[in-house]
């Protein structure tokens, strides 16, 4: 009896409207994302790990080593070479690097052709024709 006079009174009522109020102001607030911004120096340090760990994996393919090893090159050269470039030689060789697929892309092929498979399958179905292989 008391707990239902309690919810029925003005108060409660006044209370739950503010919540439901605030919360809707307080969902419509934007999403911000905030961190922070490397130095200059920090920033081409992480650039030219980040560009060198690129160029390592693409050296790490076996084609690649072993097209370099015909060339007459060894890992220590190879190794010495890379230290001498400056940063953006760097980031230039691990851009282009990184744009070169060397199996090709054919991920996207057999997606495509997996999706005209389904439509010509689908558009099959909606017209209620079958297709008789034998």
């Amino acid at each position: 009896m008391i707990m239902a006079k309690f919810l029925k009174s003005m108060l409660v009522r006044r209370v739950a409207l503010l919540l439901v109020f605030s919360m809707t102001i307080i969902s419509m607030a934007p999403k911000v994302d905030a961190a922070f911004i490397p130095s200059d120096e920090s920033f081409q340090t992480t650039m030219r790990q980040q560009d060198l760990a690129v160029v390592q994996k693409i050296l790490e393919n076996k084609l690649v080593k072993e097209r370099l090893q015909a060339l007459g090159y060894s890992d220590q050269e190879i190794d010495q070479r890379l230290a001498q470039l400056s940063d953006d030689e760097l980031h230039q060789l691990a851009t282009q690097l990184d744009s070169l697929a060397p199996g090709g892309d054919a991920l996207w092929v057999i997606i495509a052709i997996l999706v005209i498979v389904i439509l010509i399958i689908v558009i099959l179905k909606l017209t209620d024709k079958k297709i008789i292989i034998g």
